[in-house]
C-alpha cells in the first residue's frame, strides 16, 4: 500500500532547541561523564554534520569541541558501513548522532559493529533529533517521536532528493 505522507517539517530554530534539550539531557545524566574522552560518531555525512558539531561545541567544558569522528552510512544496499579500527582507539566513550531514525537500521548496525569493537553498551549514547514510532529502535535521547504511517520527517537545510520511495504531501 502506498500512502502519501504528511511532511513533518523541521526548522532551523525547531531544530536547534531539539539540539540544546538533547544536550542539556546529556549533561543532566550521570551515566555520562564528558571529561572522560567522549567523542561524537556522527553517522550520515550529509544529514548529521550540524547537528554533530552542535553538540561537540556545546557539550565541550574545554577550549575545544569534543572530537567528531564521521562514518559514512550507505544508503539501503549501497555498500557497508565501515569503521576503522583504529579509529575508536582514543575514545572512552561515544555519542551516536543521527539527525533521523525512520527504520533503526542504521543505529541497530551501528551499534552491533561498536560492540563488536568492545565498546560496552553503557559507554554508547545514541541520539537523534526526530524518530519513527516504528523504528526498530529507541534512541538514548530524542525530543521528537513521530507516527511514520502518517509524517514523513524533513529538516530545513535538505536537498530534495529520491533515495526515498516514500511520497509526501507537504
Amino acid at each position: 500500500m502506498n500512502m502519501a505522507l504528511k511532511n513533518l517539517y523541521i526548522d532551523r530554530e525547531w531544530e536547534t532547541k531539539c539540539i540544546d534539550k538533547i544536550c542539556e539531557e546529556i549533561r543532566n545524566n550521570s551515566s555520562i561523564n564528558i571529561d572522560n574522552k567522549t567523542a561524537i560518531l556522527q553517522l550520515s555525512y550529509e544529514y548529521s554534520g550540524l547537528m554533530a558539531q552542535l553538540i561537540a561545541h556545546k557539550l565541550s567544558d574545554k577550549d575545544e569541541p569534543l572530537d567528531v569522528e564521521p562514518v559514512n552510512i550507505p544508503y539501503k544496499d549501497e555498500f557497508e558501513a565501515f569503521i576503522h579500527p583504529d579509529q575508536l582507539d582514543p575514545y572512552y566513550s561515544l555519542i551516536v548522532v543521527d539527525s533521523g531514525c525512520l527504520s533503526g537500521n542504521n543505529f541497530r548496525k551501528i551499534e552491533k559493529k561498536l560492540l563488536d569493537y568492545g565498546y560496552p553498551r553503557s559507554q554508547l549514547f545514541f541520539t537523534c533529533v526526530a524518530c519513527d514510532l516504528n523504528s526498530i529502535f529507541r534512541p538514548d535521547f530524542c525530543p521528537i517521536y513521530f507516527n511514520g504511517d502518517e509524517h514523513m520527517v524533513s529538516f530545513w537545510w535538505e536537498t530534495k532528493t529520491n533515495k526515498f520511495d516514500r511520497n509526501i504531501i507537504v
